[in-house]
């Protein structure tokens, strides 16, 4: 069968996010300190395979509607394990220093409640989509997705706080623990655009019209945020803001899992710390930061 564009770059996903799918279960047994983070990474590479072969399936098959009404879906959910799996990561940099304090007690439950349920809201939006029957009850389903993105937007706005807030406390970060933070800072700006790219996606022009209360797939205008949508023939804007950037970010962190043995971790010993000039002053911001608010 003869792939396009997208399909080839679907075939490209199957090839990478199998192997992450294998790795990241295997970290999920393996790595306990950093469990959350690669369930959701694991949790992403399963929807991206789920869409990648869907989308194959559509091309293989124009007519079935099923196929690329899933794609779609999975397009749109497949973002919010990856914000929540650095929401993982960056609780693990708390650990044994932040982890007491208000933001990490209780913000980062609300940011990862906000992560699930956005990705539950797309999947819903998305499948009660695929069985409208008029442009209003299309048009209403869609709005579940808008709010799924609203959430991953507030998931990515606390991941960026949280990150801000371990640099402001680095002293009190654990030596190995840094390094993570740093992979997660750097990872930022990718995660950023493939944000971007969702949001724009999101308010897409329907791909969708209909006929005596059946749905017609129509090809988006290559103009304005036509050129974001997931049937736009510009494929290139999708692999470079969206397929591209979650790869770059994914290496990031496997490779700073395989530079970073936490079993090996120690706190900063006062004094030791060169980035730090006063030990007294870390020695009181430990204990201040440790009291639950």
């Amino acid at each position: 069968m003869h792939l396009d564009e997208r399909g080839d770059i679907a075939a490209a996903q199957i090839a990478t996010f199998g192997p992450l799918l294998f790795t990241g279960l295997i970290f999920v047994v393996r790595d306990p300190k950093r469990r959350m983070a690669w369930a959701f990474l694991s949790l992403m590479s399963v929807l991206r395979l789920i869409g990648a072969i869907s989308h194959i399936v559509s091309e293989g098959d124009p007519t079935n509607v099923t196929s690329r009404v899933i794609y779609f879906i999975m397009e749109a959910a497949g973002q919010g394990p990856l914000l929540a799996a650095t929401l993982g990561f960056l609780r693990t940099v708390s650990q044994h220093s932040l982890d007491k304090t208000f933001i990490f007690a209780k913000g980062m439950a609300v940011f990862a409640l906000a992560g699930i349920s956005g990705v539950v809201l797309a999947i819903v939006g998305g499948a009660r989509s695929s069985s409208a029957h008029t442009a209003d009850e299309y048009n209403l389903d869609m709005q579940l997705r808008h709010v799924g993105l609203i959430l991953f937007v507030v998931l990515f706005s606390g991941c960026l706080g949280i990150t801000a807030y371990c640099w402001l406390y680095w002293r009190l970060i654990w030596i190995y623990r840094r390094r993570i933070l740093i992979s997660i800072t750097i990872a930022m700006p990718f995660l950023l655009v493939r944000m971007l790219y969702g949001v724009f996606s999101a308010f897409a022009p329907s791909t969708v019209t209909f006929q005596n209360g059946h749905q017609i797939p129509v090809v988006p205008s290559s103009s304005g945020l036509g050129k974001f949508s997931p049937s736009s023939p510009k494929w290139y804007i999708y692999f470079v803001m969206s397929v591209l950037m979650e790869w770059i970010v994914v290496i990031i962190y496997l490779v700073t899992r395989v530079f970073t043995a936490l079993d090996n971790d120690r706190p900063v010993e006062a004094g030791n710390d060169k980035s730090d000039g006063d030990s007294e002053t870390s020695k009181s911001d430990v204990f201040c930061l440790k009291v639950p608010a």
